[in-house]
């Protein structure tokens, strides 16, 4: 409330929640909104932060004017506040930028004064080119509010807005040998300013049938005593992985001015200061990444497959000595609707954008700065901490496609593979990020429904086995535990069937239900055909009448099936409208019960 400019970038999370490091954020506005909710409210502040947004949905309009706030605060407690909102997610998904739009709702509840309509940025098409727009426009708008246009010229600003001091020019850095480099997880704690610790790979097998063409791996690590690999069911483990060997020595290979593999480098910044003496230039230490090696850089601490952005090509358009080429490179910066089909037919990584562009000569300096951070991989851990103590388990389905509607080289899924490929005794970076949100009932006689079809499974295995445990050592009743698991075939992918079986023998489990949607002679069934035809009392009685808990987990599309069916049962059985049992899961949501 103390800022005159608050400009917010969101992606939004889950089921319409803040990030991760948007929950304390998302939790202050919310409190601002509602000051007088009990301590217990607050609780569930994830508070549907989608239904807040459902209401900012409902009034929207083309235009880029904000609308009138007679409705609302005009003395509330972001009165001085001028703000606009941009939103981050992908349409493939439910609750598109919903904790943006809640965000933007909850500044205009409390008296703020919007200055531009909120901006979204869809993954699927052209994300980029959209936050450049709203940026521009945002500029602007600010500008114009806080009449400081006159002393500003727009254009040059709006410029810089897609370029910065630190973008690249080739006399502006340059490589210099150094003789020390940080270990790789201080390196990773210096880059992601996450801490990051070393498990160590114990041993992997292969889940699936012999006749399977795919692979879902079962990993072992060691968690190396640290504290803070300590985990509870439920919870996830982020995975910084290393790229495919070939791709990056093929990267090294293309560049202009790579210095040997096996060379500490450090990249410096010829800094330019305006002093009472006039421009005083100096080389700085570059400290996006730390001294290391081209090739640890390329492995570990750089994305080289993710598809090259616009603003990169137009870094390399210059650079290409063949004039199609460097025209075709310039059309695709645009990263208008030419670049969106170049990517999603090609999907290529930085070393088939070299192979399709052979003329470009790139220099080190270039790619060392501007390519993307590689990100941590997000994976359920799949043991319990009580069950296999200093030990954490993953279950992992290894990725592997070809673009170009199947006529593409292969492409391999970052970390899947590299966890495919690991051997006795190397070091995976690591840490736990806790989800507090899916734990287990702390009354293990609160029935519950589990529902994983594929790798989906992953994180009930850490229930069922940490139940297992409780009822063995803790003198805990049998628990009231379903388990509806979804693969293809009985014979190739029914990953953990034994396990399972042997839970459900020492009464971990009330029931298992399996959708096979291809087992030979029988018709496709998927898991919300299980709760639909055979589960439907079951749901209702758990969930309405005796307080129980539903945890999903996979992918999008089936969630939103599951979603609609639990909807339709509670339509059936409770006799409600379909909208009254959307609340009513809404509700459940709120509780942390669904």
């Amino acid at each position: 409330e103390h800022e005159t400019l608050v400009l917010v970038v969101t992606s939004t999370f889950g089921n319409g929640d803040p990030p991760e490091n948007g929950e304390k954020f998302g939790v202050a506005l919310m409190e601002m909104r509602h000051p007088t909710t009990s301590v217990e409210d607050r609780k569930t502040y994830k508070v549907r932060f989608n239904s807040v947004s459902s209401y900012s949905d409902t009034r929207k309009s083309s235009s880029d004017e904000p609308e009138s706030k007679a409705n609302f605060e005009s003395t509330g407690p972001l009165a001085n506040v001028r703000f606009s909102v941009f939103g981050l997610g992908s349409r493939a998904y439910p609750h598109f930028c919903a904790f943006a739009h809640a965000v933007d709702t909850l500044f205009e509840e409390l008296g703020g004064e919007r200055i531009l309509r909120m901006g979204e940025g869809d993954e699927l098409c052209g994300q980029e080119e959209s936050f450049r727009t709203w940026a521009k426009k945002v500029f602007k708008a600010a500008c114009d509010v806080f009449c400081v246009g006159d002393d500003v010229n727009i254009e040059k600003a709006n410029d810089s807005l897609i370029s910065n001091d630190r973008s690249w020019k080739k006399s502006k850095f340059r490589m210099t040998y150094t003789a020390e480099a940080p270990t790789l997880t201080q390196a990773l704690y210096s880059i992601h300013k996450k801490k990051v610790y070393g498990a160590k790979f114990l041993m992997r097998q292969n889940l699936q049938g012999a006749r399977s063409n795919r692979s879902t791996i079962f990993v072992r690590l060691d968690a190396n005593n640290h504290e803070s690999l300590k985990y509870f069911p439920g919870d996830h483990l982020g995975v910084f992985p290393g790229n495919n060997e070939v791709l990056v020595m093929t990267l090294i290979e293309k560049l202009e001015d790579a210095p040997p593999v096996n060379q500490i480098v450090r990249v410096e910044f010829l800094e330019e200061r305006n002093t009472a003496l006039g421009v005083i230039s100096n080389w700085t230490d570059e400290t996006r990444i730390p001294p290391c090696t081209i090739y640890q850089a390329f492995k570990y601490f750089l994305d080289i497959t993710t598809p090259t952005s616009p603003l990169l090509l137009r870094q390399f358009a210059p650079l290409a000595t063949n004039e199609k080429q460097r025209k075709r490179l310039e059309v695709l910066s645009k990263g208008l609707q030419e670049y969106e089909e170049w990517k999603w037919y090609n999907n290529p990584s930085v070393v088939e954008v070299l192979e399709e562009f052979p003329s470009l000569q790139i220099p080190s300096t270039l790619l060392l700065t501007q390519l993307p951070l590689l990100q941590p991989r997000y994976y359920s851990i799949s043991s319990s901490p009580d069950l296999h103590p200093g030990e954490i388990h993953l279950s992992v389905a290894v990725v592997s496609y070809r673009p170009r509607d199947g006529e593409g080289p292969v492409h391999h899924g970052v970390c899947s593979s590299w966890l495919n490929s690991l051997e006795e005794g190397d070091t995976v970076p690591c840490f736990v990020r806790g989800a507090p949100t899916f734990r287990m009932p702390k009354d293990s006689q609160v029935p519950c429904i589990l529902i994983g079809p594929g790798t989906g499974i992953a994180p009930f295995r850490s229930f069922w086995q940490q139940r297992l445990y409780d009822i063995e050592n803790k003198g805990i009743k049998a628990c009231p535990m379903i388990l509806v698991f979804g693969c293809r075939q009985s014979q190739i992918d029914h990953i953990y069937k034994e396990e399972t079986i042997q839970a459900k023998n020492k009464e971990v489990f009330k029931e298992l239900y399996t959708a096979y949607s291809r087992e030979p002679g029988r018709p496709k069934k998927y898991v919300q055909d299980v709760l639909r035809e055979q589960l439907s009392e079951t749901v209702y009685k758990y969930l309405r009448e005796e307080g129980g808990h539903i945890y999903v987990c996979g992918d999008v599309t089936m969630a939103g099936d599951v979603l609609k069916t639990v909807q339709q049962i509670f339509k059936l059985h409770g006799n409600m409208s379909l909208e009254d049992a959307g609340f009513y899961i809404s509700k459940l949501r709120d509780e942390n019960r669904y």
